[in-house]
């Protein structure tokens, strides 16, 4: 055996997959993504008369698949499919109510046609959402809940989408309704950016805002939006704190933070001296 050869055998293999299904639990038809990741698996799942995303987590092992519901630390809820195979076209399980004992229903699932078309794991009260992955549009779907219709498109151009959790949700404008991001964007160290779209309640439709910012923290008790940009490993912090006013970001404090060697912790500066 010569020498490359042994090296990509000594390479661990690492299994990776996303499927989207239809199908039925029961009697009632649900639409699912699975995202397999070596022995882990995680996705989320809708009954179609309710159209409220659901969130499941579990184990991929030795051909045995298992996912759980939970509200919070409690399981709620279980798959099971036994001797299941991602290559293959319809699977078989169940789906058990840990709420009530000896509570199973039966689950026949087919893979869909569109494997681009990627539900979303969080929704807003009125609507949830799908992503449409390998298009350069990248477009959001909007659907609202009550009627299962479609409502709204909106493209995201260089956003890099593909994932069930591609969308967050939040009140970002702070007036009551929900709003959500996209387009997560990392650099180095802790810092992040996303993309923020609010929801207007007159046009019942949502719009791009100009929010921008790293790393924005959002407090719904004081109103206010932290911005936290850090570099240097650290050794460097800007906090920002803006306001919302008619939809924009009003920036309202400004704190710059270095750290000092002989105190060893970081010392709050003039705000030029961040930049």
């Amino acid at each position: 055996m010569n020498f490359l050869k042994l090296f990509f055998l000594m390479i661990p293999v690492c299994f990776s997959a996303q499927i989207s299904y239809e199908g039925k639990i029961g009697d009632y038809s649900v639409e699912m993504v699975l995202n397999l990741n070596d022995e882990s698996a995680d996705g989320v799942y809708v009954y179609s008369t309710y159209n409220n995303p659901i969130s499941i987590d579990g184990n991929y092992v030795k051909k045995n698949l298992t996912l759980f519901e939970s509200e919070g630390d409690r399981k709620t809820a279980k798959f099971v499919f036994e001797d299941f195979d991602e290559n293959k076209n319809e699977i078989s399980g169940n789906w058990i109510n840990l709420k009530k004992e000896n509570t199973s229903l039966e689950v026949y699932l087919k893979k869909k046609d569109n494997q681009n078309e990627i539900l979303q794991v969080e929704s807003t009260r009125q609507f949830y959402f799908k992503t449409l992955k390998e298009t350069n549009e990248n477009p959001v779907l909007i659907f609202e809940k009550r009627s299962g219709n479609l409502v709204q498109k909106m493209e995201l151009g260089e956003c890099m989408l593909g994932s069930t959790g591609d969308i967050s949700i939040g009140d970002f404008n702070f007036d009551g309704y929900d709003d959500f991001s996209s387009c997560l964007q990392t650099y180095a160290g802790p810092n992040t950016s996303k993309s923020y779209f609010l929801f207007d309640p007159i046009k019942k439709r949502f719009f791009e805002s100009d929010f921008t910012g790293v790393s924005l923290e959002f407090d719904a008790k004081t109103k206010r939006i932290k911005e936290i940009n850090q570099c240097c490993a650290g050794a460097s912090v800007v906090e920002n704190i803006y306001k919302v006013q008619n939809n924009q970001m009003k920036l309202i404090e400004e704190h710059c933070y270095k750290y000092d060697e002989k105190r060893k912790k970081l010392i709050e500066k003039k705000p030029k001296d961040c930049y």
